[in-house]
């Protein structure tokens, strides 16, 4: 019986095929444009990462996840909960809004504005869409490299009850549980998770294995909760709530140093309002803030205080059967509330989108006004013409810029209040043939925001950087009881001056084969491989060029459904012990193990 789940749709063009149609899989979906729109009717290239595939794999955290697309690589200073980077398409984690429910996730109190995504667990997520290229016409300022939009699980129809306990390698444990119902015209979804692991040392010097040295454990206990109101069959009342509460312990100058720890607590909320006026259009407000608390109790790092507010408002309207616009407009306040520093901008956005037979067009505008910087105005245009049901060719052109964050304006020697935003122009192309797609991108930076070599104050850089590089993805099916993934990116990251960005890698491959010998069993094998990856040894005076990278790791997975509301799994990584690092003079985890139980109730 076939049960492959979504788990291989992780190539955005792939839904336009053939074979996709064959699953009778429910249309996929995603918010590229703000608004829910099947996959096909999208131009934007676009990876998405299903609830049902980070079941089957047992993925842990979102930076875990991101890792499965081959195409974003991941630097991450230690094992879970340390601080971690992403490079999408060679730009680092500033570069990419992080949106979660349309609550904003990237940390204004951070160096560069970046988000926490290693204190981000999978649990209550619904899917992950990651959508590639300059975005800042529809979604604003630092949507260079594109967004991640996060969508978490939604209130059932009728009671269901979850819970799931996992026990593996450094005496890492797992616990969650949800529950959710309608009554009435209210519904709710409440979660609860706990993840405890005694971790690795973060420090660990190249060559050596964390388990020499003294251990960093990690605890994150996260709480999600959900509920909405249906005050008339057209009108709605929604609130959310998100708590996350990590504590990581950290090495401040060697691998054995005594545990220092970071606290850290984030809450992300929000109270929204929509008015549906028929089976397409409607009219959404949101209002949202999100708080970040950085504690560090032995003083060794600085704390920091930091708070999003954002009201936003959106409007559909279907002038045709396949045509309709997109109408917004938002407010933004991020500020560092022990320094009392604030930006604050306004902005408003319109996309159109048509569809004649095979040909799909799509226009976004938007105008940003900043108290701090000039404003901005950005767009983007994206076709796609469908040939037939096997073959397709799209392409985008966008503009985008990334403001100055808190710190770069602000910290005292280093801040430079005169800095403005950097821009971005970006270009890509997807040619898809059945289960084999091509992508190309190109991006060029200007004024980007670097540092004085000789008094390190922050300025403005002049010269062009380049972003490029191209993807092949592959993904079947095979006699309704296998899937095969592959995909493989080559990245061109270089400075104005044509030197590599650090700890971007060349060449990625992933590969991976799922195995449905029967409905209650499955089994599952992948490999990554990284290739060159220029770094760099701040242990030395003047800081040297090192490399990491040139590795395979092997993961393998086995799921049994003992009845249809119990299952149990086996998941192992690094299969082989492959010693690595991904930040120079970092731990990762040698081989490790991990058993667990999932009831549905």
């Amino acid at each position: 019986m076939f049960k492959i789940t979504l788990s291989f749709v992780a190539a955005a063009t792939l839904v336009a095929s053939a074979q996709a149609s064959d699953l009778t899989l429910d249309p996929i979906i995603v918010s590229a444009s703000k608004i829910e729109q099947s996959l096909k009717n999208t131009t934007s290239d676009t990876d998405i990462i299903t609830a049902q595939e980070l079941e089957e794999k047992h993925i842990t955290s979102v930076i875990e996840a991101l890792r499965l697309l081959g195409n974003i690589p991941i630097a991450q200073s230690g094992g879970i909960g340390q601080q971690s980077s992403f490079f999408q398409r060679g730009f680092s984690s500033e570069n990419t809004v992080v949106m979660i429910d349309g609550i904003r996730y990237n940390d204004p109190t951070t160096t560069k504005g970046q988000s926490q995504l290693e204190h981000l667990m999978v649990n209550d997520i619904e899917r992950i869409e990651v959508i590639h290229g300059a975005q800042s016409g529809i979604w604003g300022a630092n949507a260079v490299a594109g967004v991640i939009n996060i969508i978490t699980k939604k209130p059932t129809e009728t009671l269901q009850a979850n819970t799931s306990l996992e026990y593996g390698s450094y005496a890492t444990t797992k616990i969650g549980a949800n529950l959710s119902q309608r009554v009435g015209a209210l519904t709710y979804y409440v979660g609860a998770n706990q993840l405890k692991s005694n971790g690795i040392s973060a420090l660990t010097p190249q060559g050596e294995s964390p388990k020499q040295y003294e251990s960093d454990g990690y605890l994150n206990q996260t709480i999600n909760a959900k509920l909405g109101y249906d005050l008339t069959s057209a009108d709605a009342l929604r609130t959310q709530l998100t708590l996350i509460d990590a504590k990581v312990h950290y090495d401040q100058f060697s691998p054995n140093d005594v545990p220092n720890e970071i606290h850290q607590i984030n809450r992300l909320g929000n109270i929204g309002y929509r008015h549906t006026f028929n089976s397409s259009d409607y009219f959404d407000t949101t209002y949202a803030i999100t708080t970040f608390d950085k504690k560090d109790p032995l003083g060794w790092t600085s704390a920091f205080k930091g708070v999003n507010k954002e009201l936003n408002l959106l409007g559909t309207f279907h002038y045709a059967p396949d045509a309709f616009v997109i109408i917004g407009g938002s407010t933004l306040q991020s500020k560092d509330t022990i320094s009392s520093k604030e930006l604050n901008s306004k902005g408003v956005f319109a996309t159109n989108t048509n569809r004649w037979e095979k040909f799909i067009l799509s226009e976004s505008i938007r105008r940003d006004a900043y108290d701090t910087f000039k404003d901005k105005t950005t767009g983007k245009i994206g076709a796609k013409y469908l040939f037939d049901e096997d073959i397709t060719l799209s392409g985008n052109y966008g503009t985008a810029y990334r403001t100055p964050s808190l710190a770069e304006l602000y910290t005292p020697i280093y801040g430079n209040v005169n800095l403005q935003p950097e821009t971005t122009k970006s270009f890509d192309t997807t040619a898809q043939y059945k289960h084999l797609s091509l992508t190309y991108y190109n991006n060029r930076v200007n004024n980007l925001i670097g540092y004085n070599p000789s008094t390190y104050v922050n300025e403005q850089v002049s010269g062009t950087s380049t972003f490029k590089g191209y993807e092949v993805r592959y993904n079947n099916t095979f006699a309704d009881i296998l899937a095969m993934s592959l995909s493989y990116n080559r990245l061109f990251a270089k400075d104005k001056n044509g030197n590599a960005l650090i700890r971007r890698p060349n060449d990625t491959f992933n590969g991976s084969l799922t195995y449905y010998p029967s409905d209650k069993l499955t089994l599952g094998t992948a490999a990554s491989y990284i290739g060159t990856r220029p770094d760099t040894d701040y242990s030395t005076y003047p800081a040297t060029l090192v490399q990491t990278g040139r590795y395979t790791l092997w993961n393998a997975f086995a799921n049994y459904d003992i009845t249809s509301n119990l299952s149990v799994y086996l998941k192992a990584d690094n299969l082989t012990d492959k010693l690595y690092q991904e930040v120079f003079g970092y731990g990762t985890y040698g081989r490790t193990f991990a058993v667990g139980l999932n009831a549905k109730f």
